[in-house]
Formats: C-alpha cells, sequence, structure tokens
C-alpha cells in the first residue's frame, strides 16, 4: 500500500466516523420597516412560515417594483447580537452591490438565487417569493446564538433608502 492510498484512507475513515457539524439558521420573525414608494408600490408583505409541525422555518416576500432595481443599490446586512434583553450591534457585517451578492456572493448569492432572483437588475413587476430557506452551508462557527440582521437596501449614487427591514435570527449548531 502506497503513502497516497494510506492517507487517502486515514481521511475517509476520519471524515466518516467524526461527527460533522452545520449551522441551522432558523427565522423567528420579520418586520419592515421602511420602504420607498418611488421604487416599491402598494406595502410589501414580509413573513415567516412553518407549513408542517416539523417542517423548517421559511421567509416569504411579495412586493411590485416600480423602477429597475439593478447594480447601483447597496446591500447592507448588520447583524446584532441579542445579549441582557437587548439587540447590540456585533461585528459580522455584510456591504455589497445588489448585482454582485446575487451573482458572485457564496452564502446570500445563493440563497438569493435558488428564491428566485436569477438574474440582475430586477425589473419592474410584481414579484413573489415564497419559501426562502437558509439551509446551505454556513460557516459552522458563529459568534452568537440569537439576534438580529437588519438590511437596508439604498441607492449608492444619491444616498436614497429603498428598503429596510429586520430578520430575528436563531443560530445552532448541530451535528449531521
Amino acid at each position: 500500500m502506497n503513502h497516497v492510498t494510506l492517507c487517502l484512507s486515514v481521511f475517509f475513515i476520519y471524515f466518516t466516523l467524526s461527527p460533522h457539524y452545520c449551522l441551522k439558521v432558523i427565522p423567528e420573525r420579520v418586520q419592515i420597516d421602511f420602504y420607498n414608494k418611488t421604487f416599491v408600490e402598494e406595502t410589501p408583505v414580509f413573513n415567516v412560515r412553518r407549513y408542517s409541525r416539523k417542517g423548517s422555518y421559511v421567509v416569504n416576500l411579495e412586493f411590485v417594483s416600480k423602477l429597475v432595481i439593478d447594480n447601483t443599490q447597496t446591500v447592507d446586512v448588520l447583524f446584532y447580537e441579542y445579549l441582557h434583553n437587548e439587540y447590540r450591534r456585533s461585528f459580522p457585517e455584510l456591504h455589497m452591490k445588489l448585482c454582485d451578492l446575487i451573482n458572485k456572493d457564496i452564502y446570500f448569492g445563493h440563497i438569493m438565487r435558488d428564491a428566485g432572483f436569477k438574474t440582475c437588475p430586477i425589473l419592474p413587476g410584481k414579484y413573489a417569493i415564497h419559501n426562502i430557506s437558509f439551509h446551505h452551508d454556513f460557516p459552522y462557527v458563529w459568534p452568537f446564538d440569537k439576534g438580529m440582521a437588519e438590511i437596508s437596501l439604498q441607492n449608492h449614487q444619491n444616498s436614497v433608502m429603498v428598503a429596510k427591514g429586520k430578520v430575528y435570527i436563531t443560530f445552532k449548531q448541530e451535528k449531521s
């Protein structure tokens, strides 16, 4: 038995017998704080549902876009840790242009592509994105268990806020 086969055998045995950890992201509730009526028609629908007793929680989003939403918009995601009965800002952050986030990001972009945002720019029209789940391979080390993600979308050319909302989430590290 040569050295390469021995290394591959040890590697295979290690990964089949050792526990694998994954980070489960569970959305609890969502809220819309602000939306710009020049970009978005009507009141957007943003909620969390669970369709069966043992099913996973999913996020649903419905909105009508009036204008083209493209790479001139910036997505800012700020994470807050739930600590001592209040949400305190934590260090994980995400700041990306919208099209770059959808097309290039490996964590949130993958979720958005699976949810229905296949191409960018987002053209005017009605969008109903259902069953957005956070089931992808997130890094299994996360600095806190319970928190909030504040998501804002703004036009970075003229600093006009398009929309702002919050997702209250729980992180669980599980063995697979």
